[in-house]
């Protein structure tokens, strides 16, 4: 192992046991969280890092995964403050695991496991999309997000042409080989493809069944967020909202890729 992945899964594991504690047994005691992560490494065997500790705190503070409320609400009314609390939000978040663009490297490299040859342009406005939605920029994210989907209609409309599934094949090459077409009219093409082919049984029953929840839907609301914020109305994208695209996203690409693999299959039988 060299020495940049040894770096790297050390930081990995600090991060996990991090998430673990935040979720199972944290400190009320914020000042006392850094100690608490340096004693459960020891019991666990995993080698200490504070600066990578500290930095994973506040990338968590920062996102609102922990409040802080500090030492001057310590005492309020009579009463006793912690001054670390694990937010609502914080849980979901954690709970998600790899699902969730809290850890941007973890969801990156989650993404591209799921998929046989990830695509460098997808992940790019994906990475894009995660680092906006980090910094609060939601309708940045949205519009990136938006761009990665379209991405993938686009490899998606290739593998349909290069299989030459007719009449299907035809019209898709004439629209990408025309002026610009727009990403819904070319996701129509896409998704009447795909329906005759699960209605003629040449799909896997898991990839046609799943048209409607996997593929349509997922597509709507990316491209839906994208034209809302996209375009200079003013409109606010939220935080919800934008995180919701982050989510569904890594499902969206491995049926997608799923469907490319397919249809890859189909060209080669001819």
């Amino acid at each position: 192992m060299d020495q940049d992945q040894q770096s790297e899964d050390t930081s990995g594991a600090v991060k996990r046991l991090i998430e673990d504690m935040l979720l199972h047994r944290p400190p009320e005691r914020a000042e006392e969280f850094v100690s608490e992560v340096q004693r459960e490494c020891g019991q666990r065997g995993i080698e200490f890092d504070a600066a990578a500790v500290i930095e994973y705190w506040w990338h968590l503070a920062r996102l609102g995964v922990v409040a802080i409320p500090g030492y001057a609400i310590t005492f309020f009314q009579g009463r006793k403050f912690p001054t670390l609390v694990l937010t609502e939000r914080g849980r979901a978040l954690l709970e998600r695991g790899e699902r969730s663009p809290h850890d941007p490297p973890r969801y990156m490299n989650a993404v591209r496991r799921r998929v046989q040859d990830p695509d460098d342009v997808a992940l790019g406005y994906l990475d894009e999309a995660v680092s906006a939605w980090s910094a609060g920029l939601y309708r940045a994210s949205a519009v990136m997000l938006g761009c990665a989907c379209e991405r993938l209609a686009l490899i998606l409309a290739e593998h349909i042409a290069d299989a030459d599934i007719k009449p299907w094949a035809d019209r898709i090459q004439k629209a990408l080989g025309g002026p610009p077409v727009g990403a819904s009219r070319l996701f129509g093409l896409i998704r009447d493809c795909l329906i005759q082919l699960g209605g003629e049984k040449r799909l896997p029953g898991p990839l046609a069944d799943a048209l409607d929840r996997k593929l349509t839907p997922i597509f709507e609301h990316a491209r839906g967020l994208r034209n809302k914020s996209g375009h200079p109305t003013g409109i606010d994208v939220s935080a919800d909202e934008a995180e919701a695209g982050l989510l569904l996203f890594p499902g969206f690409y491995a049926f997608v890729d799923g469907l490319c693999r397919h249809l890859s299959g189909m060209g080669q039988n001819g």
